[in-house]
């Protein structure tokens, strides 16, 4: 039985506190060096470290002998900025989450367990995140990576985000889009929400109620508008999937993408399809490669969508073995 995770800091150049918790590995630990869970868009902790051990990626992994580092990036959880709480909290985008949240990150794990590399794992925006890390950077700190659902905007289109794009006038005078009541509303109408996650981020058939019901007022994090404008670039087409003043295409560079890769996707996926998917895969330098697409075609109980992938019922015994898999392999 995994232990409770102990709470950690990692500190980036522009003086960020983000939290870091701490999954000792249960029983006899293995050699494969730690392994860090990355949360996407929206999210924070958890979205890898669920209150229901069910679907909890994190205890998952520490329950086979891992050593786990579950990360909230800056603006999501328990992450703090600079002189918090005597000044407000300013808006940020993808950039920073690449050029000080993840070098930050990186090597404070690093340092503390003694090892040069480590196993990333990021869902959805969490494994675009180590794309344009390894382009930036270097690939060696990464042992493997494990991207869930994670796109490059090369071919998504969705009648929801189609509809959003209308309301970018509105990003110019918010700063950040709170998320916070949504789930609130989540936790009282437990099943409706299952509904409504099914219409844009899941297959509804794989989201428990009970599930959605105690996630919902604890997974969401705020928006920051500077995010969003970033985002809303890349899904029309203006900008590409690249850094915001537009020196530095993340999708021209993928090939700088050396780690040991294990791309997931669900096969009904509305919000990274497949073929976008795919595309990143191929783009990838890795010599080390798989893509696995999580569908009834390949052998899966269910198609799959985005989230459910990581939260969905069946997820902890149809998705998680192959995570597991992939690092033990490396």
């Amino acid at each position: 039985m995994a232990r409770g995770p102990r709470n950690r800091w990692a500190v980036t150049s522009d003086g960020w506190k983000l939290a870091l918790y701490h999954y000792r590995a249960s029983g006899e630990p293995r050699r494969c060096g730690p392994v860090m869970l990355c949360h996407g868009l929206g999210a924070n902790r958890y979205n890898l470290a669920a209150p229901s051990r069910e679907i909890n990626l994190a205890d998952y992994l520490s329950d086979r002998g891992h050593d786990v580092w579950v990360v909230e990036l800056r603006g999501a959880g328990r992450s703090r900025p600079p002189h918090w709480p005597l000044r407000r909290r300013k808006s940020f985008d993808f950039d920073d989450y690449v050029q000080r949240d993840a070098p930050a990150l990186i090597r404070t794990v690093l340092d503390f367990t003694g090892a040069t590399s480590l196993h990333w794992v990021g869902h959805s925006m969490g494994g675009m995140i180590a794309y344009a890390a390894m382009v930036h950077f270097d690939s060696r700190a990464f042992r493997s990576l494990v991207a869930i659902a994670a796109p490059t905007f090369t071919d998504i289109q969705n009648p929801w985000l189609d509809m959003a794009l209308y309301a970018r006038p509105l990003l110019k005078v918010v700063r950040f889009l709170p998320q916070r009541p949504a789930g609130y509303l989540g936790a009282v109408f437990p099943r409706t929400a299952t509904h409504f996650l099914g219409q844009l981020v899941a297959n509804a058939e794989q989201m428990d109620p009970e599930h959605v019901r105690r996630l919902a007022p604890r997974v969401l994090s705020d928006l920051p508008v500077g995010l969003l404008s970033q985002l809303a670039g890349w899904y029309d087409g203006s900008q590409g999937f690249s850094q915001r003043d537009g020196l530095m295409r993340y999708w021209d560079h993928l090939d700088r993408v050396r780690a040991p890769l294990l791309a997931v996707v669900g096969g009904v996926d509305r919000l990274t399809p497949p073929l976008d998917l795919k595309a990143a895969f191929e783009r990838a330098g890795s010599e080390d490669k798989e893509l696995l697409v999580v569908d009834r075609a390949h052998g899966f109980s269910a198609d799959y969508g985005h989230i459910d992938l990581v939260l969905g019922k069946r997820a902890r015994w149809e998705v998680y073995p192959h995570i597991a898999r992939w690092i033990e392999a490396h």
